[in-house]
Order: C-alpha cells, then structure tokens, then sequence
C-alpha cells in the first residue's frame, strides 16, 4: 500500500518536468537543496549541486548538528538517547537523460560523518536496580553510487529522490555504558551481568553487533564496547530547494 503514493507522485512530478521543458527559459546550473530526512539522525543537511551545462554536474553536502531523540531498548527496557551528527559528501553526478538538472542519475560519492550520541538506561544488576548512563561515538569514511531521480515543478522548485545508494565505510563505534545508581565496585555477578546487557543491547545493531570488543571494568563499574572495521550502508531520501 506505501508504494501506491510514491508511485502517482514520481508520475505527477515526471509530468510537470515534461512540461518545463516546452518554456523557453534560459538552463539553471546551481540547485541549492534541504535534505529533511537527515533529521532522523540528527544532522540539519544543506546539499548543492553545480551543472556543468550538459549532463554532468558537481554535488555537495554538509550536515550541521541537529538534536534528535530515539529510545532503544536496555534489559527490556526503553533507553531514551539524544543524538547529533556531522558530515560531509561529495559526489560527481551523470543523468542518463539530456534534459537539464532533471531525470534519472548515477553518482559516485565520499562521504565522511561523525555521529555521537548519549542516553540513560535502567537495568538490573543481580536483582538491583541499576541506572546507567551512555556515551556512543561514531566515525565513519565511506564511499559509494547513488541512484536517484530529480524533477523540476514549476520554474525553480527542484525535488531529488536519491532512492538507492550502495555504500561502503571503513568505521570505528566507540560505546561506554557506567553505572551511576551505585558508588561500590562490582562483583564479578554484577561484572558477568552487566556484559550480558550490553551485548543484547548490541545485538539491535546489523553488522556491529557480533563484530565489537567488550570489556568490563569492574573498579570503575563500566563496560566499554569497541567496533573497528568495513561497514556497508545504504543511502537513501529525498531534498527539496531552489535551482538558479
């Protein structure tokens, strides 16, 4: 049932490119564009694309921090977590089509993106209650080819579907999780339990999750989780903007 919307709105918007190009304007080279589905993530995207007059444009991306909150679960549990993000892309862009800035297109791309985020959790600890705070630090360099469609309504309106793009990222994920409910040490129970929790908890996570190194630090009562390694992805979206 999702598909039907999306399919009648790329036919309505393929017809109104199809009627732009019966005007006689003179070609636009500069698209500036908003990528709202970055919010989800936590990062408020600005992206530009610079047309070189055939078929061939430039593409870039920044995305700035943008708080955005989601609730994973711990022990059974919501953990609620904020999180930011930063990146950049870079991307050269061939449409298959000759009509200007519009059409179906291929384009390779680098991408960088830092991504932290921090939560509080509850769980049990050899039958306590125990509160736990995290910390999670992400980075990740990448490269990859998007497949997309971009329409042009009206005379200046520009939207992108960049549906889908393969990737591949050489990543590292660092994630702390301290108790904070209690000031003594824990028992080698409270050490074996704490892991358990940990790895379950990063078992919500795709290619991470049987890939990360956990330690337990019993003295300072906390468990760090580290990942190192290629993580593939996929991008995908839509932006809207203006084109000059």
């Amino acid at each position: 049932m999702k598909k039907t919307p999306i399919f009648l709105a790329v036919l309505f918007l393929s017809l109104c490119s199809v009627a732009q190009d019966k005007t006689n304007d003179p070609p636009r080279n500069i698209t500036l564009k908003w990528a709202p589905t970055g919010l989800f993530l936590g990062s408020a995207s600005l992206q530009a694309e610079y047309n070189f007059g055939g078929r061939n444009s430039l593409t870039a991306k920044i995305g700035l921090p943008a708080t955005a909150r989601h609730a994973f679960t711990f022990d059974d549990k919501d953990a609620d977590f904020t999180m930011k993000a930063t990146s950049f892309l870079a991307g050269y862009r061939t449409y298959f089509s000759r009509k200007h800035l519009r059409g179906l297109y291929y384009e390779p791309f680098f991408k960088y993106v830092h991504h932290t985020s921090e939560g509080t959790g509850t769980g049990t600890l050899n039958y306590r209650k125990a509160i736990f705070d995290f910390v999670n630090d992400y980075n990740g360099l990448g490269v990859g080819v998007q497949l997309g469609a971009q329409f042009i309504v009206g005379k200046r309106i520009v939207i992108d579907f960049f549906f889908l793009g393969p990737e591949i990222n050489s990543a590292t994920n660092s994630l702390k999780a301290m108790e904070v409910s209690n000031t003594i040490p824990w028992m080698e129970v409270d050490a074996r339990e704490a892991e358990k929790n940990i790895r379950e908890f990063l078992d919500q996570f795709p290619f991470i999750r049987n890939k990360s190194t956990v330690m337990v630090d019993r003295e300072n009562k906390r468990v760090n989780a580290d990942f190192s390694g290629a993580l593939p992805g996929i991008r995908t979206g839509i932006s809207i903007g203006i084109a000059f």
